[in-house]
């Protein structure tokens, strides 16, 4: 691994991957490993520091309140796995299908496409041989049969014991010849040839400038700072081909989360025993409960999933995450640890701020118990990423987000979620439920009372032409043979899960056509 001392003008890689957070860092690892060489440009440090965060405190932010858009993003090597809790989820098959309660938006591949590199995926990630598979889990705790449901799914989340893909990669990173990272290397503009293909990356601005030359380019960078830099001027100030693309920039999306009930346990043995949080094979796994597919079709509902939260135990598992994700690495030189740890409760303080104060914390059993939802939002033209008249230190125009909810939908299944685990609960004696009138009266302050969970996906979605997407099947960009995207813009809807997993399954899906056209 190289630092950003590297002379990039006198590298040729066969791909560029700009973005060095969790799917650029997962793609770069599979090509590399198959003889493909890559340069990945993180345009932040390789540790984190906070001046390399002030650029996403001018993000303009208008419409519903997005609290992701400042706090969520960390620009540094290994991006947002820095304050990460490592949760990996599947998507579900309905997720793909056609929903026409949803909106005409549709992926245009199926889970059978991506299923081999969710397995790949969780190869180059270390996880467990054995624990994919939720009935394995299930047999293996002998999980009572009270589990059961026809409307509300029982599954586990995966959490990854090392969650900062900078640390995990680390030794690929520093031995293989094929890969090289430059940090403190910020892509301004993209050249473009007279054919219409990314003839070079610009990394830096005005007199500091360099181009980088590359057969190939992926976006890897996130999903706001890669709907801005496709938005934004080429390096010879015109416009990009794909820049009049309807759908680019549009149709942004984020999970809601928020409380829906609170328990009172009747059967502590058998709620503990379905709900408390297990470890197998050095792993954690997290139970929690889905809409069926079964109910989401008979209800035209979104996906969605409920979890357990116990009031003050998720402080600390909070406080562990920020611990682990910020000060990992920073205690190796004793003069600085007192700067260092000032510096990382800097970054780690908001986000903390807001897990506090909308009830994302847990108690013991004695205490608040909660159940919590999370929710997808239906895609909509109206939610949408722009560029601002606002210019930041590299010449690039500041982006605006305007984030829209639809509203009925989202507050329908909401309420559906709470009928049916109080179902769920009260009628197998576990506990009972109580849920607030907010929810039973449903309107506007009830989706007002949901927050954003720094899940950015859309505003370069997926399709199967230029008039309703901005890429195609395999994620490379429509107008432009040697320009692909990596990570969640790309996702036409959501599902309830965290996007990481599917982001990076799906960029080792483009990796491995990647593969295939530079040994072409």
């Amino acid at each position: 691994m190289s630092s950003d001392k590297i002379d990039l003008a006198e590298l040729s890689p066969d791909v560029v991957i700009v973005g060095g957070g969790a799917v650029g860092l997962v793609a770069a690892v599979y090509l590399a490993s198959r003889d493909v060489r890559v340069l990945i440009l993180e345009a932040g440090p390789e540790q984190l520091h906070q001046d390399s965060q002030t650029i996403f405190q001018a993000a303009v932010s208008k419409g519903r309140k997005h609290a992701g858009l400042h706090q969520g993003r960390f620009r540094a090597l290994g991006g947002t796995t820095n304050f990460w809790g490592g949760q990996l989820v599947r998507f579900d098959r309905t997720v793909f299908a056609q929903r026409p309660w949803l909106s005409d938006a549709v992926w245009p591949i199926s889970l059978e496409d991506i299923e081999p590199f969710y397995a790949e995926c969780e190869r180059l990630l270390g996880l467990p041989d054995g624990l994919s598979d939720d009935f394995t889990v299930i047999k293996k705790l002998q999980t009572p049969a009270e589990y059961r449901d026809d409307d509300l799914e029982y599954f586990y989340t995966r959490w990854l014991t090392e969650k900062n893909l900078r640390f995990r990669f680390a030794r690929f990173l520093e031995g293989n010849a094929n890969v090289t990272v430059a940090t403190n290397a910020p892509v301004t503009s993209l050249r473009i040839s007279a054919g219409g293909e990314i003839a070079a990356v610009t990394v830096g601005f005005g007199a500091q400038a360099v181009e980088v030359a590359a057969r190939l380019v992926v976006l890897a960078n996130g999903t706001v700072e890669m709907v801005r830099l496709l938005q934004h001027q080429t390096t010879d100030g015109y416009a990009p081909p794909w820049g009049n693309n309807p759908w680019l920039g549009r149709g942004f999306l984020d999970h809601l989360e928020g409380t829906i009930a609170s328990l009172k346990p009747l059967e502590k043995s058998l709620f503990r025993s379905l709900f408390d949080n297990v470890f197998l094979q050095g792993m954690k796994l997290q139970p929690r409960l889905r809409l069926s597919e079964a109910r989401q079709i008979e209800d035209e509902l979104l996906g969605a999933a409920i979890h357990v939260k116990f009031e003050a135990q998720e402080h600390v598992q909070n406080a562990k995450i920020f611990l682990a994700g910020l000060l990992k690495g920073r205690l190796s030189n004793p003069e600085r640890i007192a700067s260092e740890i000032w510096a990382a409760a800097r970054l780690g303080f908001p986000m903390a701020w807001h897990y506090l104060v909308n009830q994302r914390i847990w108690s013991p059993m004695n205490g608040n118990i909660q159940l919590r939802v999370m929710l997808e939002q239906v895609p909509l033209p109206s939610s949408t990423i722009t560029l601002s008249e606002i210019r930041d230190e590299y010449g690039m125009r500041i982006p605006e987000l305007s984030w829209a909810v639809s509203g009925e939908k989202e507050i329908r299944t909401i309420q559906a979620a709470a009928a049916l685990s109080k179902h769920y609960f009260e009628s197998r004696g576990i506990a009972k439920v109580a849920i607030p009138e907010l929810i039973l009266a449903g309107g506007p302050e009830l989706l007002a009372s949901f927050v954003d969970t720094f899940h950015h996906m859309g505003g370069v979605r997926m399709g199967i032409s230029e008039s309703d997407s901005v890429v195609d099947p395999m994620c490379r960009v429509f107008g432009c043979e040697n320009l692909y995207v990596m990570g969640a813009a790309v996702f036409p809807t959501s599902g309830f899960a965290n996007p990481t997993f599917t982001a990076m399954a799906l960029a080792l899906r483009t990796a491995e056509m990647i593969k295939l056209q530079v040994q072409r």
